[in-house]
């Protein structure tokens, strides 16, 4: 978290709307990391990617094989296939409303104005329950008075990019009140970080018939290449002192090509397949420690999506009724369709190993929230009805080993698979706070509850193979309670027990149809939380902790299956036990200097890992055989916000971060983590600002921008298919220039 600067020896205090109304950061008895604008600009961020650890116990890096999926782990806790049939442990919001899947989660979102990292269960406030935490992105609101800005940015890698956003003055409509507007919208784009060239090292040989298979040339000219838009309409309207009505539209595409699939282990004895791999593949691994700057890979990659938006908000202010105190009624709608399309090359070599050809997924939500929140001198309460409906079509073609099988069949093979599903969810949630008249007012409760209900209805269809379908629903009850104290002045403690849910469903990847049928339960934690936050220092010093226990039940996870025709499944493998703390420091030494530092540490284990063993053939405890997934045990993130000088020509500012992810692992089963396991990174960036440079009727800001300025390099996951592992990195050393002008 890095506060603003204010005055001198004093911090700005932040304001969070993370339990529906407006509180001080410091008042707000959850574990939250909040990034204001200032923040978002030193840090570079634009959209959850961009997020990566900044928060402690907090990790996002990009889905295997994608730029416009992300997986998110907070504590722990993570969904981290991002197949479009599986819940995410993480909900993302966007001005309060729900972004159901994985699939365009990375995307640009236009005037951000502060984004929220809650860590732990929320349901009893929320419109989707999320297991393990919740991020909340909060764009500007229309303004009412004339003005804009305009930025331009270049960088390496022929990056490029140019964004704006206008703001209408308020129009007045005489007795049907006034209307404000903003419209603002970007264009991003950036060369392949890595090329794609023609293989020199020669051709292998056969598995079958030792004869030579050439290789293939490149699919497409390099990996990792940015084509990115967003747009943003946001319309207010206030029609009365009571009423106000807010339409927003949200539109993003991407254009990208996918991360570089770098070939970075091999098994020749290994047999997934019925056969070995081509001789001589060996001349196409690399080590797992390097990153190449050049790669051969066969498959025409693109990956494509947009994604629109429409949210509808409406509040209308009740007034003071009876002992409710002073009532808002707050009515919250949206839709969202996606359509994601992409071609991949899953085995990282210039030859026909394992390419996913043309895969489609169409998407869409509806929802509709209604939440009445009142105020009185002790309480502060929620209400709220939420109905949430989405549906999914996924068309999943394979092309497995054609390079060996295709001369022994005389045609390539191609596995059409198919699946979707649908689901109706319908919750009721509620919280109060009570300030009780005693200990001088210094003591508050807080008692949440939800009910909540889900039906899913899934189908696969494997042509030739097999066709079926099933469905299933559940309930399920949530509490959430809460016990503030105010130590002293700038001091207070609280203590938080609550408990979210995950619903189950059913594995669309599945290649059994028993299995699929079968499904997978939902999963609950209970959570409890011991918290502090505090300011020191005549308000100079801020230090916020918390520690946590987790009891997760049913637990869904991922399990990756190599082999024709490879897939990722949920299941419910028992219980686990997730419990650590965090801490979180900001010190304004004085106006120039602020330093800010957090550190998350994370201990994991299984209580029971129940799976069926074939050799003795029971279902037996593999508790101590199994690995947690997305659980690094320690995070850590260092900022310095530095002055250097101010005058009648602006301000030089100074930025620097560096953040730090301990190793840890991407999958559940050990065999497949002894390719896969990845090593603890430190990455620094940096941000030189010359701000404040006054224009004739505006401001002219200019920036030096650098992210990894170490060249640090890194695996952010990997695909191991037993028979070889396919990794994927992070990005290398990126710098720019940015100019912003605000009128």
């Amino acid at each position: 978290m890095t506060p603003a600067l204010a005055q001198a020896q004093a911090l700005e205090e932040i304001v969070v709307t993370a339990q529906k109304r407006e509180q001080s950061l410091q008042d707000t008895p959850i574990a939250i990391t909040a990034f204001g604008t200032d923040d978002l600009q030193n840090m570079s961020i634009d959209d959850l990617g961009d997020l990566a650890t900044f928060a402690p116990n907090v990790m996002i890096s990009p889905a295997p094989t994608n730029t416009g999926k992300a997986v998110v782990a907070i504590r722990g806790s993570v969904t981290s296939n991002p197949a479009i049939t599986w819940e995410p442990t993480v909900g993302l919001y966007l001005d309060g409303v729900y972004v159901g899947k994985f699939s365009g989660n990375v995307m640009n979102i236009s005037e951000l104005e502060r984004v929220e990292v809650l860590r732990g269960p929320q349901g009893t406030l929320y419109g989707k329950n999320t297991i393990s935490g919740a991020i909340n992105f909060i764009t500007v609101q229309p303004s009412g008075e004339f003005g804009g800005s305009l930025r331009a940015g270049a960088g390496n890698y022929d990056y490029r990019e140019i964004a704006g956003s206008l703001d209408t003055a308020t129009l007045s409509l005489g007795d049907l009140g006034q209307l404000m507007a903003k419209i603002s919208g970007g264009i991003e784009r950036r060369d392949p970080l890595y090329d794609n060239v023609n293989a020199r090292q020669g051709p292998v040989i056969h598995p079958l018939f030792g004869t030579e298979i050439q290789p293939n040339p490149p699919g497409n000219s390099g990996h990792n290449e940015l084509d990115k838009a967003s747009a943003r309409l946001d319309v207010l309207w206030d029609a009365t002192e009571r009423l106000a009505l807010r339409y927003t539209l949200n539109y993003a595409e991407a254009d990208n090509t996918p991360g570089k699939a770098q070939l970075t282990a091999i098994d020749p004895t290994d047999t997934t397949f019925g056969f070995p791999l081509p001789a001589g593949i060996e001349k196409y691994l690399s080590d797992e420690d390097d990153n190449l700057s050049k790669s051969s890979t066969d498959a025409p990659e693109y990956e494509k999506f947009d994604s629109t938006s429409h949210s509808f908000f409406a509040t209308y202010n009740l007034g003071e009724v009876g002992s409710l105190g002073e009532v808002v009624v707050n009515y919250i709608f949206n839709t969202r369709e996606l359509d994601f399309r992409q071609t991949l090359d899953n085995d990282g070599t210039p030859f026909s190993l394992f390419h996913s050809i043309d895969q489609k997924e169409i998407y869409e939500q509806l929802s509709h929230e209604i939440q009445l929140t009142g105020a009185t001198e002790r309480t502060d309460w929620v209400l709220g009805l939420y109905y949430f409906d989405e549906e999914a079509d996924v068309l999943d073609p394979l092309a497995p080993f054609n390079e060996v099988l295709e001369p022994l069949l005389g045609a390539p093979i191609l596995l059409e698979n198919q699946y979707g599903f649908s689901a109706e969810q319908l919750a009721v949630y509620g919280q109060l706070e009570w300030r009780p008249p005693i200990l001088d007012d210094r003591l508050s409760t807080t008692l949440g509850l939800r009910w909540t209900r889900e039906k899913k209805d899934a189908y696969v269809i494997h042509p030739g193979d097999f066709s079926v379908s099933a469905n299933d629903k559940w309930t399920n009850v949530a509490p959430t309670f809460i016990v503030t104290y105010d130590i002293a002045t700038d001091i207070n403690a609280y203590a938080k027990y609550s408990r979210g849910w995950k619903a189950g469903g059913f594995n669309g990847e599945s290649n059994d149809p028993v299995a699929f049928s079968q499904g997978y339960d939902p999963q609950e934690v209970d959570a409890i939380e011991l918290g502090i936050k505090s300011r020191w220092l005549d308000g100079a010093l801020q230090l916020n902790a918390a520690a946590f226990y987790n009891d997760e039940t049913d637990l869904q996870l991922s399990v990756f299956t190599s082999g024709a025709g490879a897939s990722s499944e949920v299941r419910n493998a028992g219980e686990a036990t997730k419990r650590g703390f965090e801490l979180e420091l900001a010190y304004q030494v004085n106006a120039d200097l602020l330093l800010s530092a957090n550190y998350g540490y994370l201990d994991v284990e299984y209580k029971e890992f129940k799976e069926f063993d074939p050799v003795i053939g029971a279902v037996v405890d593999k508790s101590g055989e199994k690995d947690i997934q997305y659980a690094p045990e320690n995070t850590l993130n260092l900022s310095i916000d530095y002055t250097f000088a101010r005058g009648h020509w602006g301000e030089l500012r100074g930025y620097m971060n560096y953040s730090y992810v301990d190793d840890y692992v991407p999958y559940v089963n050990p065999s497949q983590n002894a390719s896969s396991a990845i090593d603890s990174r430190g990455l620094l960036n940096a941000r030189l600002t010359l701000a404040e440079i006054p224009l004739s009727n505006a401001t002219l800001e200019l920036a030096l921008w650098g992210k990894n300025l170490s060249d640090e390099e890194y695996r952010l996951n990997t695909v191991p298919f037993g028979t070889w592992t396919a990794s994927y990195f992070g990005d290398p050393r990126t710098y720019g220039v940015q100019a912003n002008i605000s009128f």
